[in-house]
């Protein structure tokens, strides 16, 4: 049983462009969250580090079956092998999560916009935030790879640069006794990160047709993406770090935004401070990559299941969708923060068994068909 490639006009990436991509994907509201410190508290930097495993397996499972079929995509791989009824339904799945997570995303622009800027009225959030993420899905991938490899290496640097100038004002003895009551709250805390950011990462799996899959090529795949998620461990380490330093712990568990609380703290000779102006554009600009990304591959599991047009010949109606139902699915901000963890166990068949499941079938049926 054999897939058809088209090679004409095919989309390519290259493996460093994946790299950035997966990197971006992590971004976005997890820079000014701190999601678990409520369980785990001071501890809640080694809850991300454990939460980052499920990173590397999302990733892992959904290669299997797309290694077997290279150069197609998991939907028509899906609709292949498990036909168009129980296809259908698989497919239908993942178009609801990403739907669902696209809502989430925009409502951390909205709510995080409104609170920091409440003379705005938050419709101008979403408005905003839409507009140029239509124009980048009319683009095409391509363009949108291409604009990551010159913005987000400067984002990392400012972000990065904003988390060694508040380095003066950390006490870093709050880091300390660790684990003092032992790993239950540890691993409590970790179940809230599972699936912010980590769970976030499956969009970035539908995007493996787009890479080169030659013999030499045989691999690199999970070798860019597992990098991708060591540094962006990193990297979120650095704003828990910097946030479990600058407060004590009952003062952390009441924050709303701990890491932005932190960059506001910023003072260097009395010159130089507010900096959290720089912060909400890192922001700003890694929550667009990640909405763009989630967005387009929306697009093109509806483009690949009906076999009709191109991805972005659906950017308008699935955005103004979006923006519509967001304020109706998100009518409050504690309800994102309520969810995060039966919002996981919801999706959690799409990260593992799903996948698992169709590569074996993969595996049984071409093993028939060469017999």
């Amino acid at each position: 049983m054999m897939i058809k490639i088209n090679e004409k006009n095919r989309v390519i990436i290259s493996f460093r462009q994946l790299f950035l991509i997966a990197l971006a994907q992590m971004g976005g509201a997890a820079i000014i969250y701190l999601p678990g410190v409520g369980e785990a508290g001071r501890d809640v930097w080694i809850s991300n580090i454990i939460a980052s495993v499920l990173g590397y397996l999302v990733i892992y499972m959904h290669y299997l079956p797309q290694s077997q079929c290279p150069g197609c995509s998991l939907t028509e791989v899906i609709n292949q092998y498990w036909g168009k009824v129980i296809g259908g339904v698989v497919n239908l799945y993942y178009l609801l999560f990403f739907f669902l997570l696209c809502c989430l995303v925009v409502s951390d622009v909205y709510y995080f916009g409104i609170t920091t800027m409440p003379e705005t009225p938050g419709y101008v959030f979403i408005i905003f935030f839409l507009i140029p993420a239509i124009y980048a899905i009319r683009l095409g991938l391509e363009p949108m790879a291409r604009l990551l490899e010159i913005l987000l290496p400067l984002i990392i640097l400012v972000y990065l640069s904003l988390f060694v100038a508040v380095i003066p004002k950390l006490n870093f003895e709050n880091l300390t006794p660790i684990m003092s009551g032992g790993i239950k709250p540890v691993l409590a805390g970790a179940l809230p990160n599972l699936n912010f950011p980590y769970a976030q990462l499956l969009p970035v799996a539908f995007l493996h047709q787009y890479t080169r899959s030659g013999r030499k090529d045989k691999g690199k795949f999970l070798i860019y993406i597992f990098a991708a998620i060591l540094l962006a461990t990193i990297l979120l380490s650095f704003r828990a770090l910097a946030s479990i330093t600058a407060f004590d712990e009952e003062t952390l568990k009441i924050l709303t935004y701990p890491p932005f609380s932190t960059i506001r703290i910023i003072e260097i000779g009395e010159v130089i401070e507010r900096l959290d102006a720089l912060f909400l554009g890192v922001f700003y600009a890694t929550t667009f990559f990640k909405f763009i990304l989630t967005y387009y591959v929306i697009c093109k599991i509806i483009t690949d299941y009906f076999k009709v047009g191109e991805a972005h010949y659906y950017a308008v109606p699935i955005a103004v969708l979006i923006g519509i139902s967001m304020p109706f699915l998100i009518p409050r901000f504690d309800i994102i923060l309520d969810a995060v963890v039966p919002h996981f166990y919801g999706i959690l068949p799409l990260l593992l068994p799903i996948p698992l499941a169709l590569y074996w079938t993969i595996r049984v049926k071409k093993k028939g068909y060469r017999k």
